[in-house]
This record gives C-alpha cells, structure tokens and sequence, in this order.
C-alpha cells in the first residue's frame, strides 16, 4: 500500500510540474477580457492585476483593438518550490475586431483596481487611423 501511495505521489507532482511550467513562453497568454455594448460604446473591460498602465500598450488599427504588455515574473530569481501556480507571467496579446463603426479618434482607456476599461465610441461612418491609446489612472 505505501508503494502505492509514493508512485501516486511521484505522478501527482510530476503532472502539477508539467501544468505549473508555461514550456512554450514565446507564446502570448491571454487575460480574461469582457467586451459590451451600450447605446453609444463598445466597453472592453480587460483583467490586467499586477500591472502598471505604463507596462500595457494599447493599439487602434483596421477596427482592431490591440492590448498588450509584460507581466515579470518576480520569484525567478528565488530559489522556491510552487505548491500551485496559477498565475500567468510573460508577454501577452489579446486583439478584439469591433464590431461596429467606430470613431478610433476618440477612444480612451482608464486602469482601476486591477482592470483596463476601454471605451470606444461607435460611430455611423468609420473613423479609422492607426492611433496609440494612452491609458489614464
């Protein structure tokens, strides 16, 4: 029974290794990201906890919103041992096409508590450019 019990455990923390570590880093994870619309906007609402507005870019193109930044991963330089890792570090990307007209003139982006909301204002004729959108806090 306890050489059950141990070969259980060798497989538990060998799979809890496997799901902990992200082994393809080049690739962009994507935060929970919310997208409505009201009468007049289209609201992104994007979960980026842990992050300064100054770490997060925010791009207008072709009706595609662009959100991106870096999440530091500070415990790697720590020697330690994870019990559980949830959290996603690196490089992230997430692109949301509107689904409307919009005026890509007049979008703006605020940060609170660990949220980036981006208002973006339809409009009966696309007002498309390619603009960078400075985030307020």
């Amino acid at each position: 029974m306890a050489k059950h019990s141990s070969i259980e455990k060798l497989f538990e923390e060998f799979f809890f290794m496997a799901k902990s570590h992200d082994f393809a880093p080049s690739t962009p994870w994507q935060p929970p990201t919310d997208v409505y619309e009201t009468e007049k906007n289209i609201i992104v609402k994007m979960a980026v906890s842990g992050l300064q507005p100054e770490d997060i870019s925010v791009l207008f193109s072709d009706q595609i919103l662009t959100v991106n930044g870096k999440r530091d991963n500070d415990t790697t330089h720590h020697k330690v041992c994870f019990h559980q890792v949830e959290i996603r570090h690196g490089y992230f990307e997430r692109k949301i096409k509107t689904p409307k007209q919009v005026d890509a003139n007049n979008i703006h982006a605020t940060y609170e508590n660990g949220f980036i909301v981006i208002t973006i204002p339809k409009a009966e004729k696309a007002f498309n450019s390619t603009i960078s959108i400075k985030i307020s806090y």
